[in-house]
C-alpha cells in the first residue's frame, strides 16, 4: 500500500482501528456509499473482473497473446502506430478551419464570431489551432474520444474559447437517479477523484466539445489501441525478437553437447561459471575444446520469415487506421500508376471522415441554439490536400476561368496573390461561341462575355 497512500486513507477511513498491519482488501465488506477510485474506477468493478483487468488499470494495458503488454505508450513506440497517429493528426491540424455563416444560400466567413479566431488561429493562450486540432485528432485516433473545456461568456452564452482535455480524466454516462437520463461528463482531478460534472440539457449551449471515433453507444468511442492489441502485440513481438537477435550478437541461442559426462555436480556448475563469464559478451567468439560441439536453438532470422513478417505487420497496423501503406514509407505495391489514386483514397476516404468529425461535432457542442439558426458552421478546407503540380493547376484554372467557374482573383487567391486592383479580376468570362439552351429546344445566342457578380466568397486558405 506505501505505493497507493490514496487506497491506503481509504481504507483506514472506512475500516477503523487499523494500526499499520497488512489490510485485507476485502471489497465485499465496504459499504454501499463508499466507493474506492482508482482512474476513476469503483471498486465495485474489481469484484466483477479478474487479474487481467486489474493489471490493466494499474500498468496501463492488457497483454496481448503475444505476451506483450499493449498501452498507449508501448504502441506509439512502434515506428507504424506513430506514423499513422502523426499522419492523419497532423494532417487534419494543416487543414484550415474556418467558422462561417451561410446567409440566403451564400457562404461567408465569419470573423466577427470569436470561435473564428479560436479555430483559425488560437483556441486559447496556450496551444495554437493547429496544435489543438493535431491533440484532439490524436486523442481520438488512440482512445477513441477527444475532449475539450468550452470556455463561453457569461450571458449571452457564446462560445471563446477551447481547453483540451485527457480522454482518461472523462468519463463519460448517463444521468441515473432521473428518467430524463441525460448526457452528463464528469472530470477527474490528478488525483483520479470526480471533480466537476456537467450535464448535456436540451436547447442549452454545451461545456464539453466531445469529438468520437467509432462507437458502439454513442458515449464513447472505441479505443483502437486496445481493440487492435493482437495485431499490435503480435507487431511488438516480432520488434522485440530481431531486437533481442543483434544484441545476442547476431546469433541464435545455442546449447553445448559434450561426448564425456562431468564427474561431479561441482565440475559441472564451475564449467559453466567459466563458460558464461568467457562468453557472456555476444560478440565474443567461444573456443569449443575436443570433444564439445556448439548446436543452434529455434529457428534462425530466415527461417522464421522475421522479415516478411516485418513487412506484414505494416498492412496490418494500417488497416486500423485507414491509411495506405505507403503513406507510412512502405511502397512495396505502390507505383507510378496508381500511387496519385493511393492519396486520393487517403483524401476521400480517411481524411474527409475526420474532418465531417470535427464539422458536425462543432456544430452539435460549441454553437448555440441561435447561433445554428443563424447559419453558423464549420468548414474544413480540403482542397488544399489537392493541389497538384504547376503545369495540372494551370491547366485546371484555364478550364475554370473559360467555363465562369473562377475568376481571376480567385485564380490569384488560390496561388497566393493579391487581387487585381480596381476591380478587375472579379468578372467571370464565358466563350463566346457557348449560348443558352431554352427549354423549347432553340439556342439563345450570349449576349455578353463580361459578367461581374458581387457575390460572398468563399475562402479557400
Amino acid at each position: 500500500m506505501a505505493m497507493f497512500p490514496e487506497i491506503r486513507s481509504w481504507l483506514q477511513k472506512h475500516w477503523p482501528g487499523d494500526s499499520g498491519e497488512p489490510i485485507g482488501l476485502n471489497l465485499k465488506a465496504a459499504t454501499p456509499t463508499a466507493r474506492l477510485l482508482v482512474n476513476g474506477v469503483d471498486a465495485e468493478w474489481y469484484l466483477r473482473n479478474g487479474v487481467p483487468q486489474i493489471y490493466s488499470i494499474l500498468a496501463g494495458g492488457q497483454p496481448a497473446w503475444s505476451g506483450e503488454s499493449v498501452t498507449r505508450e508501448t504502441a506509439l513506440n512502434h515506428s507504424v502506430v506513430w506514423a499513422c497517429n502523426r499522419l492523419i493528426s497532423e494532417t487534419m491540424g494543416v487543414l484550415p478551419a474556418s467558422l462561417m455563416i451561410k446567409t440566403n444560400g451564400a457562404k461567408a466567413d465569419a470573423p466577427e464570431h470569436p470561435m473564428y479566431s479560436a479555430m483559425h488561429d488560437a483556441p486559447n493562450d496556450e496551444v495554437s489551432a493547429q496544435t489543438f486540432k493535431e491533440m484532439l485528432t490524436s486523442h481520438c485516433l488512440l482512445d477513441g474520444d477527444g475532449f475539450a473545456k468550452i470556455t463561453r461568456r457569461s450571458g449571452t452564452g457564446i462560445a471563446i474559447g477551447l481547453e483540451p482535455l485527457l480522454p482518461e480524466r472523462v468519463i463519460v454516462d448517463r444521468e441515473k437517479q432521473t428518467p430524463a437520463k441525460r448526457l452528463i461528463y464528469q472530470i477527474l482531478n490528478e488525483r483520479g477523484v470526480r471533480d466537476k460534472t456537467y450535464t448535456v440539457q436540451p436547447g442549452k449551449p454545451q461545456d464539453i466539445f466531445h469529438l468520437r471515433g467509432l462507437s458502439r453507444d454513442g458515449l464513447r468511442g472505441y479505443n483502437v489501441i486496445q481493440m487492435g492489441r493482437q495485431s499490435l502485440g503480435t507487431a511488438m513481438a516480432e520488434e522485440r525478437n530481431v531486437a533481442r537477435f543483434w544484441a545476442n550478437g547476431g546469433r541464435p541461442p545455442y546449447h553445448l553437447e559434450m561426448k564425456k559426462k562431468f564427474k561431479t555436480e561441482e565440475d559441472f556448475q564451475k564449467f559453466r561459471t567459466d563458460w558464461e563469464a568467457t562468453y557472456a559478451e555476444p560478440w565474443r567468439a567461444p573456443i569449443l575444446e575436443e570433444g564439445t560441439e556448439l548446436k543452434a536453438d529455434g529457428a534462425t532470422m530466415v527461417e522464421s520469415q522475421a522479415l516478411e513478417a516485418r513487412e506484414w505487420s505494416v498492412s496490418e497496423i494500417t488497416r486500423w487506421w485507414g491509411v495506405s501503406p505507403h503513406l507510412v514509407g512502405d511502397l512495396s505495391r505502390a507505383t507510378f500508376s496508381n500511387i496519385e489514386q493511393l492519396f486520393l483514397e487517403f483524401k476521400t476516404i480517411t481524411v474527409s471522415r475526420w474532418a465531417k468529425r470535427w464539422e458536425q461535432e462543432f456544430w452539435r457542442c460549441v454553437l448555440t441554439p441561435e447561433e445554428k439558426a443563424a447559419g453558423y458552421f464549420l468548414w474544413i478546407n480540403m482542397n488544399a490536400l489537392l493541389r497538384g503540380d504547376f503545369a495540372s493547376r494551370m491547366t485546371g484554372y484555364a478550364t475554370a476561368l473559360q467555363n465562369g467557374y473562377l475568376s481571376i482573383d480567385e485564380v490569384r487567391d488560390l496561388e497566393d496573390r493579391n487581387p487585381l486592383s480596381d476591380g478587375a479580376g472579379s468578372h467571370y468570362h464565358v466563350q463566346l461561341n457557348m449560348g443558352t439552351l431554352t427549354p423549347s429546344g432553340q439556342v439563345q445566342p450570349a449576349q455578353t462575355s463580361l459578367v461581374r457578380l458581387d457575390q460572398p466568397k468563399r475562402r479557400t486558405d
